[in-house]
């Protein structure tokens, strides 16, 4: 059942434009600290560092719509952070205070004294727990597509899994098989509006949402969310970072309002809402986004 959905995601939602015989994310790993990291690199010198996180189901693939025109002006490593995408964790590793710390050991690991942060869907409480207990790592936060408040403003299937921790325990046994089929449906059709993975990114798609452990982890994070998106809310107000908050209108996951409590929230902010797109929004609001994030870490964000 599971390769005939593959095949059909390929046929169906795969892009149809000619891949390049270079894989540019073609998995590539890197050792720091507990973790075995998977990780894009592309050093610009004399030019802004740009930290981009991943989402779930998805990988780093998410920005390869984008990395071309990133490379033009930006320092960049992008990496899966532990627990999602290919970047294996265990389950007592995941939550989002407990894996902000990680990108702070990317940071000395690659000796990246001050960079940008950018944190899409489940990186967007990682990134708000590094921004709030790090502060002086960071000159700007992007954040889209993801809770930093509780209760957030989510679909009743995440709110489930988020509040009861029997529906997480079916999630992980008796119901596994058909979460990793909706995981692998919202990564490659239902998280956007008109955006078309590549055909590696499905694939890659595939492979994460049918691991096992990184479906155990997955749901685990959910559940850490009462208590850490807590933690955060109460902090938010602290937030000294000019922070640039993003998202898609049309996101059926993670609402919109939810851009809005931030904003309200985070002292000094600037709100875009994508009025074409859906929960990826980076990928289905495309050179709009790229060219609004391009503008913020060149500049922008000074003027707050």
């Amino acid at each position: 059942m599971t390769h005939s959905l593959l095949n059909q995601a390929l046929e169906k939602y795969a892009s149809n434009e000619p891949e390049s015989d270079i894989d540019l994310f073609s998995p590539q790993y890197v050792n720091i600290g507990k973790f075995d990291i998977r990780y894009v690199r592309y050093e610009k010198k004399n030019a802004p560092t740009l930290v981009l996180l991943n989402g779930l189901p998805q990988s780093i693939r998410m920005w390869e719509h984008g990395w071309e025109m990133l490379c033009r002006h930006f320092n960049l490593i992008a990496f899966d952070i532990p627990g999602f995408g290919l970047s294996k964790a265990q389950e007592s590793d995941m939550s989002p205070r407990k894996l902000s710390q990680v990108i702070i050991q990317v940071l000395d690991h690659f000796e990246i004294s001050k960079a940008h942060l950018i944190g899409p869907d489940v990186g967007t409480p990682i990134a708000l727990a590094a921004a709030i207990e790090y502060p002086d790592r960071f000159e700007s936060l992007n954040i889209f597509d993801g809770p930093g408040s509780y209760p957030a403003k989510m679909s009743p299937i995440l709110k489930a899994v988020i509040n009861f921790g029997l529906v997480r325990w079916l999630a992980k046994g008796l119901n596994k098989k058909s979460v990793m089929a909706t995981n692998f449906n919202t990564a490659v059709k239902d998280g956007y509006h008109s955006y078309r993975p590549t055909r590696r990114a499905i694939k890659e798609y595939y492979d994460i949402a049918f691991d096992e452990q990184a479906h155990r982890c997955a749901i685990t994070f959910f559940g850490s969310y009462p208590k850490d998106l807590s933690w955060i809310q109460t902090r938010l107000k602290d937030i000294c970072l000019p922070t640039l908050i993003t998202w898609g209108k049309l996101d059926p996951f993670v609402f919109v309002s939810n851009a809005d409590d931030l904003s309200k929230q985070i002292p000094f902010n600037k709100l875009v809402v994508f009025d074409n797109a859906s929960h990826f929004s980076s990928e289905d609001a495309g050179e709009e986004y790229l060219n609004l994030i391009t503008h913020w870490c060149l500049g922008d964000y000074q003027h707050l």
